[in-house]
């Protein structure tokens, strides 16, 4: 007897936990689609940017005009937010792309002072104001001397599932100071990347950012590594993937990419080279790739980080509760520390006799954690809909990686876009907090009760 009241005291505790740190939310739907986000640019201003300032201007306009003549348009509206060593901003939000490049004209270079700037506040700034999934360009030639702030960016990276991008022509002279490695987690916590380039490389990243920014963009591999290597990976590609990214971030970076036959791709076979500079990074592109188990071989001589990405309509979203839910807007966007987790895949693409097997939690440095079987629910998946049993949730940060078959038999893998850390309930800032119950319409208010 006493154990059946400790349990029903034990499951009344996790009720009222999820109760308490997370209202159901509201479906983030501003009326222009799940598609739609934000294309942000943050923008270190001092004198020593000058070079930087005005390849990014020349880019922008390759990169509005590409989207915009997209079938299907992923951009929303336009962030610029400028820094420099004590201030940030003004913000400038506009849907007009013409007006995001009138205001990057406008922007103006001051002159330098220490080293360090308020890079991470801006960072901020921008995740605050984007719509969720949206892509943030950090330009800077210096790290952060606000790193105290990474812990507030890392939550809104995870609330907004939003990517950020470092194009770094500076960072001090020390890669181990706490403002670099504050770039590094955002960038490995938001599958972004670090890009150290020279000042005339710059537009080289640009002809890279126009092909990256799409709306149907999904995540197939992510890892991060802290010292050189070679590692091999077997990446199933499905029919859906209409293109697929391979991007190396490191110094002197090598790719090998083989079809399901074993043989090594190249220009030949339609392998495209987005970017190529020996001492910082590769990207390589593929459009149609044949459907199978590609393997792919890269190695850096450095610290590095490898993204694999594709264009495609079959994707996930996870929502996480402590109690077993029936739609997705009572979930949340992170697991309770503690408490007992409950996953909600709403997947996109997927149907019937296609069917998620498993889902894998995976570490930074893409090894796997644990792997969980996905059942196959009663409707047999046609409202898009799979759960999984309930887990305990590691206490390092974690991405998802589900794996299945589509309806015509083919194995795919698709990886969560952000990586997964623990609400510690009342750990969270306060200024972070305040901001939140705040929220304007830009999706901010389906996440004011989450603490």
């Amino acid at each position: 007897m006493t154990g059946v009241l400790l349990k029903c005291l034990v499951l009344a505790l996790c009720v009222g936990a999820h109760r308490l740190l997370a209202v159901p939310r509201a479906e983030e739907d501003d009326g222009s689609g799940d598609s739609a986000s934000t294309l942000a640019f943050v923008f270190d201003v001092t004198g020593s940017m000058y070079d930087d300032l005005k390849q990014v201007i020349e880019g922008a306009s390759r990169i509005l005009e590409r989207s915009l003549n997209r079938r299907t348009r992923p951009i929303k509206n336009f962030v610029l937010v400028p820094f420099h060593d004590p201030d940030i901003g003004p913000v400038s939000i506009t849907t007009d792309p013409k007006k995001f490049q009138q205001d990057l004209q406008e922007l103006f270079v001051q002159g330098g002072g220490d080293c360090p700037e308020m890079s991470i506040g801006a960072i901020k700034k921008a995740l605050e104001v984007s719509l969720p999934g949206s892509f943030i360009y950090v330009f800077t030639d210096a790290r952060a001397k606000d790193y105290r702030l990474k812990r507030d960016v890392l939550q809104l990276v995870q609330l907004r599932q939003s990517q950020v991008v470092f194009v770094l022509t500076g960072d001090c002279g020390d890669r181990s100071q706490p403002g670099y490695r504050a770039y590094e987690e955002i960038a490995a916590t938001s599958s972004g990347q670090i890009f150290h380039l020279d000042k005339q490389q710059v537009n080289e990243v640009l002809k890279w950012v126009e092909e990256t920014v799409h709306s149907m963009k999904v995540h197939l591999l992510s890892s991060n590594h802290d010292s050189a290597q070679e590692n091999k990976w077997e990446v199933p590609f499905d029919p859906s993937l209409r293109e697929v990214t391979v991007s190396l971030s490191g110094p002197a970076p090598q790719i090998e990419l083989s079809d399901p036959y074993g043989r090594v791709v190249g220009e030949a076979q339609g392998l495209k080279e987005l970017l190529n500079i020996p001492n910082s990074a590769r990207i390589v592109n593929l459009k149609f790739p044949r459907p199978g188990a590609w393997k792919l071989k890269v190695s850096c001589s450095g610290r590095h980080t490898l993204r694999v990405t594709g264009v495609s309509n079959l994707d996930f979203r996870a929502g996480f509760s402590s109690v077993p839910v029936s739609q997705f807007n009572q979930t949340r966007e992170r697991p309770i520390k503690g408490l007992p987790a409950h996953v909600l895949l709403k997947c996109t693409g997927l149907k019937p006799p296609g069917q998620l097997n498993h889902v894998e939690l995976v570490s930074g440095s893409g090894r796997s954690l644990r792997t969980i079987p996905v059942p196959l629910p009663s409707d047999l998946g046609q409202q898009g809909l799979w759960r999984l049993p309930e887990f305990r949730t590691p206490s390092q940060s974690f991405f998802l990686k589900g794996t299945g078959k589509d309806e015509e038999g083919y194995r795919f893998q698709r990886l969560s876009s952000v990586s997964y850390t623990n609400i510690v309930p009342g750990k969270t800032t306060p200024s972070l907090k305040k901001h939140l119950t705040k929220a304007t319409p830009v999706s901010l208010t389906p996440h004011q009760s989450l603490w």
